[in-house]
Protein backbone atom coordinates (compact mmCIF):
# COMPACT_ATOMS: atom_id res chain seq x y z
CA UNK A 1 0.00 0.00 0.00
CA UNK A 2 3.12 2.17 0.69
CA UNK A 3 4.00 1.97 -2.58
CA UNK A 4 0.48 2.69 -4.18
CA UNK A 5 0.58 5.58 -1.76
CA UNK A 6 4.25 6.87 -3.34
CA UNK A 7 3.72 5.74 -7.45
CA UNK A 8 0.55 7.89 -7.14
CA UNK A 9 1.97 10.74 -5.40
CA UNK A 10 4.42 11.02 -7.97
CA UNK A 11 2.11 11.20 -10.53
CA UNK A 12 0.09 13.90 -8.83
CA UNK A 13 3.21 15.57 -8.51
CA UNK A 14 4.16 15.54 -12.40
CA UNK A 15 0.27 16.95 -12.92
CA UNK A 16 0.96 19.85 -10.76
CA UNK A 17 3.94 21.01 -13.29
CA UNK A 18 1.75 19.63 -16.20
CA UNK A 19 -1.09 22.00 -15.00
CA UNK A 20 1.34 25.13 -13.93
CA UNK A 21 -0.02 28.56 -14.61
CA UNK A 22 1.78 29.96 -17.25
CA UNK A 23 0.34 34.03 -18.17
CA UNK A 24 -1.27 34.06 -21.67
CA UNK A 25 -0.27 37.11 -23.90
CA UNK A 26 -2.58 39.94 -23.85
CA UNK A 27 -2.68 42.00 -26.61
CA UNK A 28 -3.51 45.53 -27.36
CA UNK A 29 -4.34 46.39 -30.91
CA UNK A 30 -5.00 49.79 -32.44
CA UNK A 31 -9.12 50.11 -33.56
CA UNK A 32 -8.02 49.70 -37.36
CA UNK A 33 -6.08 46.63 -36.85
CA UNK A 34 -9.23 44.99 -34.64
CA UNK A 35 -11.00 42.14 -37.08
CA UNK A 36 -14.57 42.21 -37.57
CA UNK A 37 -16.55 40.01 -35.26
CA UNK A 38 -19.80 38.14 -34.90
CA UNK A 39 -21.01 37.45 -31.32
CA UNK A 40 -23.25 34.56 -31.70
CA UNK A 41 -26.14 33.63 -28.95
CA UNK A 42 -28.51 30.68 -29.15
CA UNK A 43 -31.31 30.72 -26.42
CA UNK A 44 -34.16 28.88 -26.33
CA UNK A 45 -37.20 30.16 -23.61
CA UNK A 46 -34.90 32.64 -22.64
CA UNK A 47 -36.91 35.74 -22.77
CA UNK A 48 -35.77 36.44 -19.00
CA UNK A 49 -32.25 36.00 -19.41
CA UNK A 50 -32.05 38.17 -22.65
CA UNK A 51 -33.53 40.60 -20.67
CA UNK A 52 -31.21 40.67 -18.08
CA UNK A 53 -27.88 39.81 -19.52
CA UNK A 54 -28.10 41.14 -23.11
CA UNK A 55 -27.72 44.63 -22.68
CA UNK A 56 -24.65 43.44 -21.55
CA UNK A 57 -23.10 41.95 -23.97
CA UNK A 58 -24.26 44.90 -26.14
CA UNK A 59 -22.87 47.29 -24.32
CA UNK A 60 -19.39 46.38 -25.66
CA UNK A 61 -16.71 49.18 -26.01
CA UNK A 62 -15.31 47.45 -29.17
CA UNK A 63 -13.54 50.20 -31.89
CA UNK A 64 -13.62 47.28 -34.28
CA UNK A 65 -16.83 46.47 -36.71
CA UNK A 66 -18.85 44.22 -35.05
CA UNK A 67 -22.82 42.70 -34.38
CA UNK A 68 -25.12 40.48 -31.95
CA UNK A 69 -26.41 37.85 -33.71
CA UNK A 70 -29.25 35.62 -31.04
CA UNK A 71 -30.72 32.67 -32.26
CA UNK A 72 -34.13 32.52 -31.39
CA UNK A 73 -34.91 28.66 -31.09
CA UNK A 74 -38.60 28.11 -31.24
CA UNK A 75 -39.41 29.76 -28.57
CA UNK A 76 -42.74 29.87 -26.72
CA UNK A 77 -41.97 32.04 -23.89
CA UNK A 78 -42.03 36.07 -24.78
CA UNK A 79 -38.57 36.20 -26.28
CA UNK A 80 -39.82 37.41 -29.52
CA UNK A 81 -40.69 40.59 -27.66
CA UNK A 82 -37.52 41.33 -25.63
CA UNK A 83 -35.67 40.34 -28.46
CA UNK A 84 -37.76 43.37 -30.37
CA UNK A 85 -38.03 45.60 -27.79
CA UNK A 86 -33.82 45.08 -27.26
CA UNK A 87 -33.52 45.96 -31.36
CA UNK A 88 -34.70 49.50 -30.44
CA UNK A 89 -32.35 50.45 -28.42
CA UNK A 90 -29.43 48.39 -30.03
CA UNK A 91 -29.42 48.73 -33.83
CA UNK A 92 -26.54 46.12 -33.85
CA UNK A 93 -28.84 43.49 -32.91
CA UNK A 94 -29.77 40.94 -35.26
CA UNK A 95 -32.42 38.02 -34.59
CA UNK A 96 -32.78 35.13 -36.28
CA UNK A 97 -35.83 33.14 -35.32
CA UNK A 98 -36.60 29.10 -35.72
CA UNK A 99 -39.56 28.01 -36.14
CA UNK A 100 -40.75 25.76 -33.17
CA UNK A 101 -41.89 23.45 -36.43
CA UNK A 102 -39.31 23.26 -38.06
CA UNK A 103 -37.41 19.78 -38.65
CA UNK A 104 -34.19 19.78 -37.20
CA UNK A 105 -31.10 18.22 -38.64
CA UNK A 106 -28.77 18.06 -35.73
CA UNK A 107 -30.32 17.43 -31.66
CA UNK A 108 -30.28 20.16 -29.29
CA UNK A 109 -29.04 23.11 -29.26
CA UNK A 110 -26.19 22.04 -32.91
CA UNK A 111 -29.59 23.09 -35.16
CA UNK A 112 -29.61 26.86 -34.03
CA UNK A 113 -25.59 26.94 -34.14
CA UNK A 114 -25.66 25.51 -37.45
CA UNK A 115 -28.04 28.22 -38.61
CA UNK A 116 -26.92 30.90 -36.75
CA UNK A 117 -22.91 30.21 -38.02
CA UNK A 118 -24.75 30.74 -41.59
CA UNK A 119 -26.41 34.15 -40.93
CA UNK A 120 -23.10 35.62 -39.34
CA UNK A 121 -22.20 38.69 -41.00
CA UNK A 122 -18.62 38.21 -39.60
CA UNK A 123 -16.08 35.09 -40.06
CA UNK A 124 -14.86 35.23 -36.72
CA UNK A 125 -17.48 34.22 -34.40
CA UNK A 126 -17.61 34.63 -30.40
CA UNK A 127 -20.02 32.68 -28.44
CA UNK A 128 -21.49 32.89 -25.67
CA UNK A 129 -24.97 32.01 -23.74
CA UNK A 130 -28.24 33.29 -23.19
CA UNK A 131 -27.70 33.30 -19.11
CA UNK A 132 -24.73 34.65 -19.22
CA UNK A 133 -22.27 38.11 -19.09
CA UNK A 134 -19.49 39.29 -19.67
CA UNK A 135 -17.01 40.69 -16.98
CA UNK A 136 -16.96 44.24 -18.57
CA UNK A 137 -17.02 46.02 -21.42
CA UNK A 138 -13.32 45.01 -22.60
CA UNK A 139 -14.28 41.26 -23.27
CA UNK A 140 -14.95 41.08 -26.63
CA UNK A 141 -11.69 43.58 -27.34
CA UNK A 142 -9.87 41.03 -25.52
CA UNK A 143 -10.94 37.87 -26.98
CA UNK A 144 -10.37 39.83 -30.47
CA UNK A 145 -7.32 41.43 -29.63
CA UNK A 146 -5.67 37.68 -28.72
CA UNK A 147 -6.49 36.19 -31.87
CA UNK A 148 -6.00 39.13 -33.83
CA UNK A 149 -2.25 39.73 -32.38
CA UNK A 150 -1.38 35.64 -33.24
CA UNK A 151 -2.97 36.37 -36.75
CA UNK A 152 -0.73 39.27 -37.49
CA UNK A 153 2.17 37.28 -36.88
CA UNK A 154 1.02 34.04 -39.26
CA UNK A 155 -1.86 34.85 -41.37
CA UNK A 156 -1.40 31.78 -43.27
CA UNK A 157 -2.01 29.85 -39.93
CA UNK A 158 -5.63 29.70 -38.36
CA UNK A 159 -6.76 30.27 -34.23
CA UNK A 160 -9.30 29.30 -32.14
CA UNK A 161 -9.53 30.96 -28.57
CA UNK A 162 -10.43 29.61 -25.65
CA UNK A 163 -11.55 32.04 -22.55
CA UNK A 164 -12.66 31.60 -19.18
CA UNK A 165 -16.36 31.31 -18.50
CA UNK A 166 -17.09 31.77 -14.72
CA UNK A 167 -20.49 31.58 -12.53
CA UNK A 168 -21.75 33.83 -10.19
CA UNK A 169 -20.51 33.55 -6.26
CA UNK A 170 -23.33 32.74 -4.01
CA UNK A 171 -22.87 31.14 -0.55
CA UNK A 172 -22.92 27.17 0.22
CA UNK A 173 -20.79 24.55 -0.46
CA UNK A 174 -22.08 23.94 -3.95
CA UNK A 175 -21.48 26.99 -4.96
CA UNK A 176 -17.83 26.97 -3.99
CA UNK A 177 -17.31 23.40 -5.09
CA UNK A 178 -18.69 24.48 -8.85
CA UNK A 179 -16.66 27.69 -8.58
CA UNK A 180 -13.77 25.37 -7.87
CA UNK A 181 -14.26 22.82 -10.66
CA UNK A 182 -14.75 25.40 -13.06
CA UNK A 183 -11.22 26.80 -12.48
CA UNK A 184 -9.62 23.41 -12.23
CA UNK A 185 -11.45 22.40 -15.87
CA UNK A 186 -10.04 25.71 -17.42
CA UNK A 187 -6.32 24.76 -15.74
CA UNK A 188 -6.66 21.16 -17.62
CA UNK A 189 -7.95 22.01 -20.86
CA UNK A 190 -6.08 24.93 -21.46
CA UNK A 191 -2.71 23.21 -20.49
CA UNK A 192 -3.27 20.34 -22.63
CA UNK A 193 -4.01 23.06 -24.84
CA UNK A 194 -0.64 24.57 -24.71
CA UNK A 195 1.08 21.44 -25.47
CA UNK A 196 -0.65 21.23 -28.41
CA UNK A 197 -3.75 18.63 -27.60
CA UNK A 198 -6.74 21.19 -27.36
CA UNK A 199 -9.55 19.27 -26.78
CA UNK A 200 -12.55 20.84 -25.64
CA UNK A 201 -14.01 24.72 -25.04
CA UNK A 202 -16.81 26.13 -23.56
CA UNK A 203 -19.23 27.81 -25.33
CA UNK A 204 -19.92 30.65 -23.05
CA UNK A 205 -16.83 32.33 -24.08
CA UNK A 206 -15.33 30.56 -27.40
CA UNK A 207 -13.64 32.49 -30.47
CA UNK A 208 -13.27 30.02 -34.26
CA UNK A 209 -13.59 31.45 -37.52
CA UNK A 210 -17.14 29.97 -39.09
CA UNK A 211 -15.38 28.99 -42.10
CA UNK A 212 -13.76 25.87 -41.44
CA UNK A 213 -16.66 24.84 -39.34
CA UNK A 214 -19.46 25.18 -41.99
CA UNK A 215 -17.26 23.62 -44.20
CA UNK A 216 -17.30 20.66 -41.76
CA UNK A 217 -21.24 20.50 -41.24
CA UNK A 218 -21.77 21.10 -44.82
CA UNK A 219 -19.15 18.71 -46.38
CA UNK A 220 -17.70 15.88 -43.96
CA UNK A 221 -19.91 13.48 -43.71
CA UNK A 222 -17.86 11.61 -40.46
CA UNK A 223 -18.00 15.23 -38.55
CA UNK A 224 -21.59 15.87 -39.20
CA UNK A 225 -22.24 12.10 -38.07
CA UNK A 226 -20.66 12.56 -34.54
CA UNK A 227 -22.16 15.89 -34.74
CA UNK A 228 -25.79 14.88 -34.55
CA UNK A 229 -24.86 11.64 -31.97
CA UNK A 230 -25.27 13.99 -29.22
CA UNK A 231 -27.23 17.26 -28.36
CA UNK A 232 -24.46 19.04 -26.07
CA UNK A 233 -21.29 19.07 -26.86
CA UNK A 234 -20.90 21.26 -29.62
CA UNK A 235 -18.32 22.89 -28.44
CA UNK A 236 -15.70 20.09 -27.57
CA UNK A 237 -16.60 18.65 -30.68
CA UNK A 238 -15.93 21.61 -32.62
CA UNK A 239 -12.69 22.73 -31.04
CA UNK A 240 -11.56 18.96 -31.48
CA UNK A 241 -11.75 19.08 -35.08
CA UNK A 242 -10.40 22.60 -35.54
CA UNK A 243 -7.46 21.02 -33.42
CA UNK A 244 -6.54 18.71 -36.27
CA UNK A 245 -5.33 22.43 -38.45
CA UNK A 246 -5.26 25.09 -35.83
CA UNK A 247 -3.82 26.39 -33.14
CA UNK A 248 -5.18 27.56 -29.42
CA UNK A 249 -4.71 30.91 -28.68
CA UNK A 250 -5.08 31.32 -24.70
CA UNK A 251 -7.38 34.25 -22.28
CA UNK A 252 -7.00 34.20 -18.93
CA UNK A 253 -7.35 38.05 -18.37
CA UNK A 254 -10.30 38.83 -15.82
CA UNK A 255 -11.78 41.59 -18.09
CA UNK A 256 -12.18 38.59 -20.85
CA UNK A 257 -13.84 36.11 -18.90
CA UNK A 258 -17.75 35.54 -19.14
CA UNK A 259 -20.05 35.62 -15.78
CA UNK A 260 -23.06 32.36 -15.89
CA UNK A 261 -26.33 31.78 -13.48
CA UNK A 262 -25.11 28.91 -11.50
CA UNK A 263 -27.38 25.81 -10.30
CA UNK A 264 -28.38 26.35 -6.79
CA UNK A 265 -29.18 22.57 -6.07
CA UNK A 266 -27.32 19.36 -6.35
CA UNK A 267 -30.50 17.84 -8.76
CA UNK A 268 -29.94 21.25 -11.21
CA UNK A 269 -26.45 20.81 -11.41
CA UNK A 270 -26.18 17.36 -11.67
CA UNK A 271 -28.15 17.09 -14.92
CA UNK A 272 -26.10 20.32 -16.10
CA UNK A 273 -23.04 18.20 -15.73
CA UNK A 274 -24.43 15.02 -17.34
CA UNK A 275 -24.99 16.60 -20.52
CA UNK A 276 -22.31 18.58 -20.80
CA UNK A 277 -20.15 15.65 -20.17
CA UNK A 278 -21.32 13.13 -22.88
CA UNK A 279 -18.70 14.20 -25.69
CA UNK A 280 -15.97 12.99 -23.55
CA UNK A 281 -15.94 9.79 -25.15
CA UNK A 282 -15.09 11.35 -27.73
CA UNK A 283 -11.53 12.96 -27.13
CA UNK A 284 -8.68 11.62 -28.44
CA UNK A 285 -6.66 8.72 -26.94
CA UNK A 286 -3.88 10.68 -25.73
CA UNK A 287 -5.91 13.33 -23.99
CA UNK A 288 -8.37 10.59 -22.30
CA UNK A 289 -5.42 8.87 -21.32
CA UNK A 290 -3.94 11.74 -19.85
CA UNK A 291 -7.21 12.46 -17.78
CA UNK A 292 -7.67 9.13 -16.66
CA UNK A 293 -4.35 8.98 -15.46
CA UNK A 294 -4.72 12.51 -13.08
CA UNK A 295 -8.44 11.48 -12.12
CA UNK A 296 -7.40 7.67 -11.11
CA UNK A 297 -3.76 8.69 -9.52
CA UNK A 298 -5.80 11.54 -7.40
CA UNK A 299 -8.21 8.53 -6.58
CA UNK A 300 -5.38 6.06 -5.71
CA UNK A 301 -3.30 9.14 -3.66
CA UNK A 302 -6.49 9.65 -1.07
CA UNK A 303 -7.99 6.38 -0.67
CA UNK A 304 -4.26 4.70 -0.48
CA UNK A 305 -3.08 7.66 2.16
CA UNK A 306 -6.55 7.25 3.78
CA UNK A 307 -5.58 3.60 4.40
CA UNK A 308 -2.25 3.99 5.51
CA UNK A 309 -3.13 6.82 8.35
CA UNK A 310 -5.35 4.11 9.63
CA UNK A 311 -2.90 1.22 9.95
CA UNK A 312 -1.35 1.30 13.65
CA UNK A 313 2.42 1.52 12.06
CA UNK A 314 3.36 5.33 12.99
CA UNK A 315 6.27 5.40 11.78
CA UNK A 316 4.30 4.79 8.12
CA UNK A 317 1.97 7.28 9.69
CA UNK A 318 4.00 10.42 10.15
CA UNK A 319 5.58 9.92 6.72
CA UNK A 320 2.15 9.49 4.86
CA UNK A 321 1.18 12.58 6.81
CA UNK A 322 4.09 14.54 6.17
CA UNK A 323 4.02 13.65 2.25
CA UNK A 324 0.03 14.00 2.03
CA UNK A 325 0.73 17.86 3.67
CA UNK A 326 3.15 18.15 0.88
CA UNK A 327 0.48 17.30 -1.53
CA UNK A 328 -1.96 19.42 -0.74
CA UNK A 329 0.38 22.54 -0.22
CA UNK A 330 1.26 22.08 -4.02
CA UNK A 331 -1.95 21.50 -5.05
CA UNK A 332 -3.42 24.25 -3.12
CA UNK A 333 -0.39 27.00 -3.89
CA UNK A 334 -1.10 26.05 -7.85
CA UNK A 335 -4.93 26.82 -7.25
CA UNK A 336 -3.99 29.86 -5.73
CA UNK A 337 -2.23 30.88 -9.03
CA UNK A 338 -5.09 30.50 -11.17
CA UNK A 339 -7.74 31.83 -8.84
CA UNK A 340 -5.21 34.65 -8.23
CA UNK A 341 -5.43 35.02 -12.52
CA UNK A 342 -8.41 34.99 -13.02
CA UNK A 343 -9.90 36.77 -10.00
CA UNK A 344 -11.67 33.91 -8.71
CA UNK A 345 -12.32 35.15 -5.35
CA UNK A 346 -12.56 33.21 -2.14
CA UNK A 347 -11.94 30.06 -3.42
CA UNK A 348 -8.23 29.73 -2.47
CA UNK A 349 -8.77 28.00 1.23
CA UNK A 350 -11.47 25.61 -1.16
CA UNK A 351 -8.71 23.72 -2.63
CA UNK A 352 -8.03 20.59 -0.56
CA UNK A 353 -11.82 20.30 0.62
CA UNK A 354 -12.21 21.02 -3.32
CA UNK A 355 -9.97 18.27 -4.53
CA UNK A 356 -11.43 15.48 -2.47
CA UNK A 357 -14.78 16.31 -3.75
CA UNK A 358 -13.78 15.93 -7.50
CA UNK A 359 -12.32 12.64 -6.64
CA UNK A 360 -16.18 11.15 -5.77
CA UNK A 361 -17.96 13.45 -8.59
CA UNK A 362 -15.12 11.50 -11.03
CA UNK A 363 -16.15 8.23 -10.09
CA UNK A 364 -20.28 8.80 -10.00
CA UNK A 365 -20.02 10.59 -13.27
CA UNK A 366 -17.83 8.00 -15.01
CA UNK A 367 -20.41 6.11 -17.05
CA UNK A 368 -22.38 9.43 -18.07
CA UNK A 369 -19.12 10.21 -19.72
CA UNK A 370 -18.46 7.22 -21.39
CA UNK A 371 -21.87 5.68 -21.81
CA UNK A 372 -24.83 8.04 -21.99
CA UNK A 373 -25.89 10.50 -24.55
CA UNK A 374 -28.19 13.71 -23.91
CA UNK A 375 -30.66 14.34 -27.04
CA UNK A 376 -32.40 16.88 -25.77
CA UNK A 377 -31.16 20.52 -25.31
CA UNK A 378 -34.81 22.05 -23.23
Amino acid sequence: MLYLFLFSLLIQVFFAWWYRYRPAVHASLAADALPGVSILICGKNEAEHFRRFLPHVLDQSYAGAWEVLVVNDGSTDHSAAVLTALQQDFPLLRVLTIDPATEKTFPGKKYALWQGLKQCTYNLVLLTDADCMPAGKDWLHHMAAAYQGVKQQAPQQSYFVLGYGAYEQKPGLLNAFIRWETVHTFMQYTSWARAGYPYMGVGRNLMYERGPVLQALDQDDNFTALFRRTASGDDDLIVSYLALSQQAVIVDHPDAKTISTVKETWSEWWKQKTRHVSSGKYYSERVKRGLAVYAFSGLLFWLSAIALLCTGNQKIQIIVLILLLLRIGIYSILNRKWCRALDEKGRKAFSPLGDLMWVGYNIILMPYIFFKNKQQWK
